[in-house]
């Protein structure tokens, strides 16, 4: 017999996490108050079906005085258990979604008193598969059902649920099993078995479980199918060749620190354990977005990821040495290139390219770059002072040789004077990034825009940079930001640069369609023409 149905829970008691919805149902058992039908809504395998077949032994076997407490070994009991009961109903509603079938099993059945026991309980598991016309038909029944009848819905999609059911319904939502009473669980499991399994392993089957206790009991069975009376890391290197915590936490740290060299090695180490790169991305992408939320709110509440204590403790160590938009930036990356895996003809080079691209953006090993970098930031508020200095030292008598440059949002014409011999797009993708580090030293903002931009052509020193909003394009070509843009890049070129921005026309067309046909769809309307 399976580990999960061997310790599957037969009292409240035993239910793991889920005390918030017990000691409510043992109260209403108690004191007689229970109701006539009870939706239970959460993840999958964290014991709403199980819950549902405990209650229906409390409300139909004798209670011990004053508890909720009953005989699980009398006959009556284990029939329920090994689902033998004629009077305990369990319906699929997966596989019993028309009307028909809620007539027949339902609504027909619940005509008739039970047999053997007190109350005939029908268990509905994943009813938001039933059609709208099963609803429709079960909403009497569930509404006004016999006093020996009584109804327990179990779903993992609440939101598909009709109102009116939910309505008729003692609703209890269960949660994922955090980390530290997944691990009391599964140890006490353990001791029963009398085998010893390291915690590092325990550690990697709670984390691929995503709080899911039947998730994990089959992980652990496979782990025990080993025959070992110890079970170590090295025993189950192929049994479960999923990145662990501390894997891919080395990894996210070579990425901070823009270490290349164990970047790249922490990839390898991965794969000749015998990890999925598609696995190790997804992994290293969970991660990231803990860090992102944890940098933003200060905590770990709404990540849906369980992790240990030292590991928090080395994320908090993290999220000190980067920056939001670096994190964003990061996210990005690694998303693009996990989904490059699949296709890839060696499936560790995406992410051995998500180092590379990584750890070289801003921080170039050629000295002409680094020279060039310091130099933009050292001189970048003398470059601003001069252009601001000329422009007020110009009289009307003076001729200047001119380039107009239209300014969308201020409508103001800016200057170039005395151009030097014209740039090319390879020099300016050249210095690309190199320039987005300069302005993320000034503006975090900023660069947030341009990381999204891209530079589509250079005509003599006027560049061109693409965005995909208009107000992306107000913000750069404010005329004190585009001075500061410009003088920044004709530092590294050691060349004066004009800036323009243009918007991706067939760009924000798809957005303006995307946002008519949402906002149509919402009134039951649809665009034509």
């Amino acid at each position: 017999m399976a580990l999960y149905h061997t310790y599957r829970p037969r009292t409240f008691d035993d239910v793991a996490y889920q005390s918030h919805i017990i000691e409510t149902i043992k109260n209403q058992v108690i004191n007689d108050k229970v109701g006539h039908a009870y939706l239970f809504s959460g993840p999958r395998g964290v014991g709403k079906t199980t819950t549902a077949r405990i209650l229906a032994k409390a409300v139909n076997l004798d209670l011990k005085k004053g508890t909720a407490e009953f005989d699980d070994s009398s006959a009556e009991a284990q029939e329920i258990n090994q689902g033998r009961s004629i009077d305990i109903i369990e319906i699929d509603a997966a596989s019993h979604t028309g009307v028909d079938n809620v007539r027949e099993h339902i609504i027909e059945n619940a005509r008739f008193q039970p047999t053997k026991l007190k109350k005939k309980v029908f268990i509905i598991d994943e009813v938001h598969m039933l059609s709208n016309s099963a609803f429709n038909a079960l909403l009497k029944t569930l509404e006004e059902p016999p006093a020996h009848v009584m109804f327990v819905l179990a779903t993992t999609e609440l939101h598909k649920i009709p109102e009116t059911i939910i309505s008729r319904c003692q609703l209890f939502r269960f949660k994922r099993v955090p980390f530290e009473e997944m691990k009391t669980h599964l140890q006490g499991i353990l001791k029963q078995e009398k085998i010893k399994v390291d915690d590092d392993v325990l550690e990697r089957i709670i984390n691929k479980s995503d709080g899911c206790v039947r998730d994990a009991m089959s992980l652990l069975e496979q782990v025990l199918a080993t025959g070992e009376k110890h079970v170590t890391k090295d025993t189950v290197a192929m049994l479960l060749p999923t990145s662990d915590v501390s894997t891919t936490l080395a990894f996210l740290t070579a990425l901070v620190s823009k270490d290349m060299n164990k970047g790249l090695e922490t990839i390898q180490t991965a794969s000749s354990d015998g990890v999925r790169m598609a696995q190790f991305a997804h992994d290293t992408l969970e991660l990231l977005r803990v860090l992102m939320i944890q940098k933003a709110t200060g905590n770990y509440a709404g990540t849906g990821l369980d992790l240990s204590d030292a590991a928090k403790s080395e994320l908090d160590g993290l999220k000190n040495n980067i920056s939001h938009p670096e994190l964003v930036g990061l996210t990005d990356i690694v998303m693009k290139r996990k989904a490059q895996i699949a296709s890839a003809p060696i499936p560790e080079l995406p992410m051995e390219m998500v180092v590379i691209e990584w750890a070289s953006s801003g921080s170039s090993n050629d000295s002409a770059d680094k020279n060039a970098l310091s130099n933009a930031e050292k001189n970048i508020e003398d470059r601003i002072s001069n252009i601001e200095e000329n422009k007020q030292k110009k009289t009307p008598e003076q001729k200047i040789e001119t380039i107009p440059v239209q300014d969308t949002t201020s409508q103001v014409e800016e200057p170039i004077s005395n151009l030097q011999s014209p740039v090319s797009l390879d020099e300016i993708k050249k210095h690309w990034s190199t320039w987005l580090s300069a302005v993320e030293a000034d503006s975090p903002s900023l660069v947030f825009i341009l990381k999204m931009a891209e530079c589509t052509k250079v005509e003599g020193n006027v560049v061109t940079i693409q965005v995909g909003f208009g107000f992306h394009r107000d913000k750069l070509m404010d005329v004190k930001t585009k001075t500061k843009l410009e003088a920044m890049y004709s530092e590294l070129l050691d060349a004066k640069i004009e800036i323009s921005v243009e918007v991706n026309e067939e760009a924000q067309q798809k957005q303006d369609d995307n946002e008519l046909t949402d906002l149509t769809a919402a009134f039951g309307g649809q665009v034509v023409g």
